[in-house]
């Protein structure tokens, strides 16, 4: 395993995270220009990303490992969703605080950085089954986690269903038909696409130094409820996964790519969900930067009980 390129890759996105902190405190990046790049990734950057993933040629192999890995992802997703429903409560988070600790116990950087990371340890295999993996985080962020996020302010019968029409879920639609029916969109339309999904991940580190820019240093560490959120999400949870989907489930890959996924930090998308939808960004932003940290040390431990 290349723990070497595994720590070059966590890194990088906090040296990206360190630009964002520097453009906000030179004025380069104001608020209006946070929540306008914001908004542009969650709306065009990361659809485009979704579809880009995608554009593998169909393996009937490879699909059905990709089948048994979507239902182990299933399965984890719907007990990270019931658990995140009580956790904000079990830590005592504060009534602003409950919606961004329960979209992060159910949404970490599987993409961002859960591409690189399965990469460095299983090879390009590994790769597919992460971009399956992630086509259920890209279905269940734009749906439940928008619930999760707007419910603390609107209520869970107030959420628009034109959510189902937003741009992440037809960009999963998209990149799922182009899959099965093994469509590599010309250069033309394909090259532009790559290119805007690839500024997703540079862009939203930027943006989360940009939020954190915000926010007093020692309010970054302060918080005693991020740390227990850090330990459930690179612990408690990877764990869990590991023992509850290791009775059914028998390919070593399709369990360790699962396990591994389900061991990275909170999503960077959760800081900008949170800021577009107003629902305490600087939380969102803080748990982040913790779990990001702290996952320097505890993915290599976590892949090393699969890998």
């Amino acid at each position: 395993m290349e723990f070497g390129a595994l720590f070059y890759q966590v890194l990088t996105l906090f040296l990206l995270i360190l630009v964002g902190w520097g453009v906000r405190r030179l004025g380069l990046f104001t608020d209006e220009v946070t929540t306008g790049v914001s908004r542009f990734l969650v709306n065009v950057a990361l659809p485009a990303l979704v579809i880009d993933s995608m554009q593998i040629p169909f393996d009937p192999a490879l699909a059905r490992e990709g089948a048994m890995l979507a239902l182990a992802a299933g399965a984890y997703y719907a007990g990270t969703i019931l658990f995140a429903l009580v956790f904000p409560r079990l830590i005592r988070a504060r009534p602003d605080e409950r919606a961004v600790f329960a979209f992060l116990v159910v949404f970490s950087n599987t993409g961002f950085m859960g591409y690189p990371v399965v990469r460095a340890i299983w090879g390009e295999k590994a790769v597919f089954l992460a971009a399956i993996y992630n086509l259920l985080f890209s279905l269940l962020i734009f749906t439940v986690g928008v619930l999760l996020l707007t419910g603390a302010k609107a209520g869970w019968k107030e959420v628009s269903p034109r959510v189902l029409l937003s741009p992440g879920i037809v960009s999963v639609a998209v990149g799922l038909s182009l899959f099965f029916l093994s469509v590599q969109l010309p250069e033309v339309i394909g090259g532009p696409i790559a290119m805007l999904g690839g500024l997703t991940t540079p862009l939203s580190m930027i943006v989360i130094g940009a939020l954190l820019a915000r926010l007093d240093p020692r309010t970054i560490f302060g918080n005693v409820r991020v740390y227990l959120y850090a330990g459930v999400r690179l612990l408690l949870l990877p764990l869990a996964a590991l023992v509850l989907l290791r009775p059914f489930v028998t390919d070593p890959l399709v369990l360790g790519v699962c396990v591994v996924l389900a061991a990275m930090p909170g999503a960077t998308n959760a800081a900008l969900f949170a800021e577009e939808y107003g629902v305490n960004p600087e939380l969102a932003s803080q748990s982040v930067f913790i779990t990001t940290l702290f996952c320097i040390a505890t993915i290599p431990w976590i892949a090393g009980l699969v890998a």
